[in-house]
């Protein structure tokens, strides 16, 4: 695997995706919830929104059964929140299930920080997926957030994302104007796809997090790593994004046509655009 991968091991995991359509169960915010499902969904996915603690361990157990993979997003932060979080990462754990961490606002207050922080440490964790700031708020460094947007290049992150990679043993996203993808033996790849209005819209980011997921579970079983998984799902998503802006007039009409590209980009234009 070179630094950006290649097209046909692309094609291989989307089309792994949307053959295997993995259940993937979505601990997310009130904002992303609506977008995560439809994209998921769009991909060829199967997402479930159960964030009872009461029902956590038997839902995860069945995702475990269908070989799926959970994806925790941190964004309308409470207690009732954080407590599903722990009880999702324990039977992620428990029955050795893959999930994916989106650490929504780290940095941005304390209680974001430490929740994050505090997940990641239960352990298990298959990709930590976030902006620049949030990556570098959670190594320990200075990070400046904008709310939830970061206000941090992707690549000043790298270093910080070395650092967490390592610690955690888990890989490490960092979503941006170039993306990048790091592994715990510090390797690092990168994806250059991708258009700025996707900063217009709501969510766009938890929506790749959840892709992730979704890239994990199918490839684990086609001989993916994590890595790759991670690094094809923002790819993928940026190429669609990408196609999605050429009949688009803002942000109403992109998500509308993301949607769409995901369902149905012709994976045959790769090998002859790259």
């Amino acid at each position: 695997m070179d630094e950006n991968g290649s097209v046909e091991r692309l094609q291989e995991i989307v089309q792994a995706v949307k053959a295997k359509g993995p259940l993937i169960q979505c601990l997310t915010n009130y904002v992303s919830m609506d977008f995560m499902a439809n994209g998921l969904l769009a991909l060829g996915a199967h997402p479930a929104m159960v964030h009872s603690v009461e029902e956590l361990d038997v839902a995860i157990s069945k995702v475990k059964a269908a070989e799926g993979a959970v994806s925790i997003n941190i964004g309308t932060l409470d207690s009732h929140w954080i407590e599903s979080f722990k009880c999702a990462v324990k039977a992620c754990n428990e029955h050795q299930v893959p999930w994916v961490l989106d650490p929504v606002a780290a940095g941005f207050t304390p209680l974001r920080t430490s929740v994050a922080t505090e997940l990641l440490e239960m352990g298990g964790c298959a990709v930590l997926r976030g902006n620049a700031s949030e990556i570098i708020s959670l190594s320990g460094a200075e990070g400046a957030a904008k709310g939830v947007d970061s206000t941090k290049g992707s690549e000043g992150a790298v270093k910080a994302a070395k650092t967490l990679a390592a610690k955690y043993r888990c890989v490490v996203g960092i979503s941006g104007a170039m993306d990048y993808v790091i592994t715990p033996e510090g390797k690092q790849f990168s994806c250059e796809h991708g258009i700025p209005m996707l900063q217009k819209i709501t969510a766009a980011g938890c929506l790749v997090s959840s892709i992730i997921a979704a890239f994990v579970a199918a490839g684990r079983p086609s001989g993916f790593t994590d890595a790759e998984a991670a690094l094809y799902a923002f790819t993928y998503f940026g190429i669609c994004s990408e196609a999605a802006s050429q009949n688009s007039h803002g942000p109403g009409s992109l998500r509308a046509n993301l949607l769409d590209q995901l369902h149905s980009f012709d994976l045959d234009q790769l090998s002859s655009d790259d």
